[in-house]
């Protein structure tokens, strides 16, 4: 007979259950940050470098599961296997709360065994996977630029779970100080360095592969004087990389960011690209199946193409230092008003054992709060007047007469579409947020 669920209170033990390298790096400072505050249960799954990158940020964990590979019998076979090792891993170690991206195998147990589950959604291709983890979980951190009705069909099905972010998943890099040693100079490699991470080739929604990637690394490092560094993801790629001329094939157990020290990331691998930007690196995409909307957004700040010739260039231009600076500004303005992910679950769990905040005092916003709220509405992407009104809380007439405004000042670009007008922040607009924000920081935080 199933139970009630543990009450959030009691939250004294975290297990976080890692599956692939993406969650290594997402949730060490996390764990960083709160080892001093709970005990932590840390288990990651047999797959790309996960372990490697667990014990050089000097996190103890106890490996459970492995990756099927592409077959769906090997994936099933996989499947009972990590649930068979974490069920009694679980039951010793009692965690009060589960924190995953999406991991089924955790959250299944999870549930069974009464344990509360948070988890992050951020790619709605892989729906069968979705719509086995986010109804069974507590809570879910989500990007604001996915919609209620695509969340619905991805077994989202009760706002009341959702906490909504603005940004990538990636946002948990904003603001980190690059601290690693240079892996490239620890390889022997000088600068400049265009870094390549290859396709997700076990990955559920991946087609057959095409040799795109190859041919564009191919003319990049016939063409440039920069060194190609690839880090592969399987022993295939490994082989096929390693018998390319001119090629640095990175060992795939380095424990050293590779991202944050290129001069240019390269790829068709997505979290790289977004961590790319998000660090302020140039970057070009070589992605050529279905897009996830997040892949999507991104597309819309970096160079993306299909042709190894157009990559080639895109890759060289941002070889030369002018535009790497460009790129970085831009990109920088862009990240400032997103927000990280991390520090969001890590207040939702320190708020766990904080008192209930009396409700704040409903007040009218100043004209300058309106307008910041309007921009910030718009920093991230094009809206449409009804999902601005709906974002800053505004009328339709108020909301016209501001726009207009805003857009006079230029602080707000206006673009006309067969679908309607969409408006967005222009870079001044951007500044203007981010010095409001700087300027609230020093009077109230």
């Amino acid at each position: 007979m199933s139970t009630k669920p543990k009450d959030p209170k009691q939250v004294k033990k975290i297990w976080v259950a890692m599956s692939t390298p993406f969650q290594a790096n997402f949730f060490a400072p996390l764990i960083k940050e709160l080892e001093g505050e709970y005990q932590f249960l840390v288990t990651a799954r047999d797959h790309d470098g996960i372990q490697s990158i667990l014990k050089s940020k000097g996190i103890d964990y106890v490996t459970t599961g492995k990756h099927g590979g592409r077959r769906l019998e090997n994936k099933l076979e996989a499947y009972a296997q990590t649930i068979q090792q974490m069920i009694p891993l679980v039951e010793k170690e009692k965690p009060d709360l589960l924190l995953t991206e999406r991991w089924p195998e955790a959250v299944r147990v999870a549930f069974g065994m009464n344990v509360p589950s948070w988890a992050l959604f951020y790619d709605e291709r892989e729906k069968h996977v979705n719509q086995m983890v986010f109804p069974l979980a507590n809570k879910i951190f989500i990007p604001r630029f996915y919609t209620f009705q695509e969340l619905y069909h991805q077994g989202v099905t009760d706002l009341d779970k959702v906490v909504w972010f603005n940004g990538f998943h990636t946002g948990y890099l904003k603001d980190t100080k690059i601290d690693t040693e240079n892996p490239f100079k620890k390889a022997g490699i000088d600068n400049p360095v265009v870094f390549v991470r290859p396709e997700p080739e076990f990955a559920s929604f991946f087609p057959d592969r095409l040799p795109i990637l190859e041919k564009s690394v191919e003319l990049v490092a016939k063409n440039s004087a920069a060194t190609v560094a690839v880090l592969p993801r399987t022993e295939e790629q490994r082989r096929h990389y390693t018998a390319m001329k001119g090629i640095h094939v990175l060992d795939s157990s380095m424990q050293d960011s590779p991202v944050a020290h290129a001069d240019v990331a390269l790829g068709a691998a997505e979290t790289m690209l977004m961590e790319a930007f998000t660090l302020g690196k140039p970057a070009v995409s070589a992605i050529y199946w279905e897009p996830s909307k997040p892949v999507l957004e991104l597309h819309r700040y970096i160079p993306h193409s299909i042709d190894p010739v157009q990559i080639a260039k895109y890759v060289d231009t941002y070889l030369d230092k002018g535009e790497q600076k460009l790129f970085s500004d831009k990109a920088s303005l862009i990240v400032k008003n997103m927000d990280n992910p991390v520090k969001l679950i890590i207040d939702e769990i320190r708020g766990i054992y904080e008192t209930p905040r009396e409700e704040a005092t409903l007040r009218r916003r100043s004209k300058m709060e309106i307008r910041i709220d309007i921009i910030q509405a718009s920093s991230l992407r094009p809206l449409r007047t009804t999902h601005i009104m709906k974002a800053a809380n505004i009328s339709y007439n108020e909301l016209k007469t501001i726009i207009d405004d805003l857009e006079r000042r230029g602080l707000i670009s206006t673009e006309a579409t067969l679908g309607g007008k969409y408006y967005q922040a222009t870079s001044d607009g951007l500044k203007v947020l981010q010095e409001y924000k700087l300027f609230k920081q020093r009077l109230f935080t």
